[in-house]
């Protein structure tokens, strides 16, 4: 299965989005209009790919998140293609999330069950590429990005409503999974078994005569293993950088404008006084009494916070109004009337009675606008730099969205355009190997990679509120394989290990024989007939063999052995006709977990996790069983059918 959704299934989150992946981060993984009202119809339009419950899955709902999905896979995997792709299971998988979201929404809705506005409005606002460089949401920022992606808000919210839904049932189903014990300890037992054996070698380049292959026969080959050496869609992108910088010696505030600053911020620059506090809170007066009296009589607020089981807090260096927010005003008029060294209150807030040490008291005198005014040019400065870069950016994409082109834009703001050969999703440039994209391309590819060919230019946010690219896609190159005179050198390697590699099957399937039938396999190796690598040894444990698969580390010869009977030998292809393997297993020395509760603890811990995985699954299939799915098959395969570039 494609890798993208064995990352999926092995995350943390991976029940979660194994159900409903598609619209977990709808920026990621946009939709198109699914509003349609319409019956089953083409694949271009809103015909419906299937109907679940009450709701509608559109076939362009379907299309795009397939492309979605597809372009995310390709940035992990630029040697990917489409066609790869959907035949790896891609558009099933896809396919089969939505409908398990449309379902779980649809069941949940059925008996009763929402996700209030609020609720989303929360999961919205805590997306960082919605917020702005103070860390809290912003409209401006939302609505770039839904225009960026090609979202409509109702859209958002349809897929976070899903999501929602998804957690508040689906979380519960695989919830305390009980696991029984006879099962648990065979499969912890396999973990200590060990296994010894035997791998011999049979090269490929040890059949390869010395002869120039016919140039049909290369022909022949090249086209019949072209997707060996296709190269992944490619784009050449031109982009303008520009900064906020370019503002610095454009904007100064006017005499006004500080003067209106100092006064509307008059509070900031008048006489003020500060205090730092040590506090202790407790839940009745009488207690806040008791302590208050023992802390007089000479014991430190730490200490006597701790003969109560509690602890004192430092608060400040705070201002009457900060404190009252944060406490209570009774407690900043109890706090602030004492004088330094002396004990305040009880006084009493929402969180129980406060009493309050004052540690000192800062006099801070008041400051004219002459002793400010530096700071508020800096401000006001900064204010007004900000704004202007976020007005210019905004004017950049409604001139995009009229038609401007990223010609017109240059020349009018003095940009400077700049190309990229053509470059895959990750950067990389398959006809130069020492070519490195400049830093931005990080944030630039990711956009680039996701617009149609006739899409609008785009700003892209490099660092946020600070650096920006206008970009556009010059040219889209299909990943097709190149003209067999460009690597035919390489062609003709590979066909003759081709060759070589179907006599060293023939050679590693006689020896696997041999072995099995009892002859020892240094001697079956002597007897092939040719020159073949010295015979190797190999042993491990099951344990280490699944340390290094969650690394993606095994060795193919070593994961077969553990797959086979004591006493016997297979052979297994190398990759690229490189040659064959002939594993023998000599030894199975079989383990026991019976005493090891931590295997044992772990394992059932595995199991459980399964367990709640599998019923969890079956708790959506019998949801969609309640609310009813309907597939229209004959959408389904003109659309992916169109994918794979069909008619």
């Amino acid at each position: 299965m494609i890798s993208f959704f064995r990352r999926i299934f092995s995350s943390k989150l991976g029940l979660f989005l194994t159900f409903c992946f598609v619209g977990l981060i709808a920026i990621a993984f946009a939709t198109a209009d699914v509003s349609s009202s319409g019956t089953f119809g083409g694949v271009t339009g809103s015909g419906t790919a299937a109907k679940i419950g009450d709701s509608k899955l559109t076939s362009a709902e379907l299309n795009q998140s397939v492309n979605n999905a597809f372009r995310g896979e390709q940035r992990q995997n630029t040697g990917l293609d489409l066609k790869t792709f959907i035949n790896g299971g891609g558009f099933d998988e896809v396919l089969e999330q939505l409908i398990n979201s449309f379902a779980i929404a649809d069941f949940g809705a059925k008996y009763g069950m929402a996700a209030g506005k609020r609720l989303v409005d929360g999961e919205i606002a805590s997306i960082p590429t919605f917020q702005g460089a103070d860390g809290q949401f912003s409209e401006e920022n939302f609505r770039r990005a839904l225009q960026q992606q090609g979202i409509n808000e109702t859209q958002l919210r349809d897929n976070f409503t899903r999501n929602l839904m998804a957690n508040q049932l689906v979380t519960a189903a695989g919830f305390g999974a009980a696991v029984p014990e006879k099962l648990v300890t065979p499969y912890a037992s396999l973990l200590l078994e060990s296994r010894e054996g035997q791998i011999a070698t049979v090269p490929s380049v040890a059949f390869i005569d010395d002869i120039k292959p016919a140039k049909a026969a290369i022909e022949a080959f090249y086209a019949k293993n072209a997707s060996r050496y296709t190269i992944p869609e490619r784009r050449t992108i031109r982009y303008a950088l520009f900064e906020k910088s370019r503002f610095n010696d454009k904007i100064k505030p006017s005499e006004k404008e500080i003067a209106g600053y100092y006064k509307l911020n008059n509070t900031r620059y008048s006489a003020s006084e500060t205090r730092n506090f040590n506090q202790v809170i407790l839940p009745t007066e009488a207690a806040a009494k008791a302590l208050a009296d023992k802390i007089k009589a000479g014991t430190s607020i730490n200490q006597a916070a701790q003969s109560v089981g509690l602890s004192a807090s430092a608060v400040g260096p705070v201002n009457k109004a900060d404190f009252a927010n944060s406490a209570s005003q009774a407690v900043a008029n109890a706090a602030f009337s004492a004088r330094a060294g002396a004990i305040a209150g009880p006084a009493q807030s929402a969180l129980g009675w406060h009493i309050v040490k004052v540690q000192d008291v800062k006099q801070i005198p008041a400051r004219s606008l002459e002793q400010v005014r530096a700071e508020i040019v800096a401000e006001l400065t900064r204010e007004k730099i900000e704004e202007a870069i976020a007005e210019l950016t905004v004017r950049l994409e409604d001139e995009f969205a009229d038609g401007a082109t990223l010609g017109d834009i240059a020349k009018a703001e003095e940009l400077k355009i700049e190309s990229t050969p053509p470059l895959l999703a990750n950067g990389q440039n398959p006809n130069d190997r020492n070519y490195k994209p400049i830093p931005e391309m990080q944030r630039i590819l990711p956009i680039a990679f996701a617009v149609d060919e006739d899409s609008d230019p785009q700003i892209v946010e490099i660092v946020p509120g600070e650096k920006y690219a206008a970009i556009d896609v010059s040219e889209i190159t299909e990943s097709a394989p190149p003209p067999l005179a460009q690597i035919e050198q390489l062609v003709t390697r590979d066909y003759m290990l081709d060759q070589g590699s179907k006599k060293a099957k023939t050679v590693a399937d006689k020896i696997a024989k041999a072995v099995s039938s009892g002859t020892p396999l240094s001697k079956a190796v002597a007897d092939a007939g040719v020159k073949l690598p010295n015979v190797q040894k190999i042993s491990a444990t099951r344990a280490e063999l699944a340390r290094q698969s969650q690394q993606g580390q095994v060795p193919a010869p070593l994961s077969l052995m553990f797959s086979m009977a004591q006493g016997t030998a297979k052979s297994l292809a190398a990759p690229r006709d490189q040659g064959w393997y002939v594993v023998a297993l000599d030894k199975l020395n079989r383990g026991d977990a019976s005493k090891r509760e931590d295997l044992l603890n772990a394992t059932k811990t595995q199991f459980k996790q399964v367990f709640g995985t599998e019923y969890t699954s079956q708790f959506i299939n019998a949801m969609k069983a309640d609310v009813g799915v309907e597939r229209n098959q004959d959408t389904l395969t003109a659309l992916k059918q169109q994918l794979l570039g069909g008619n």
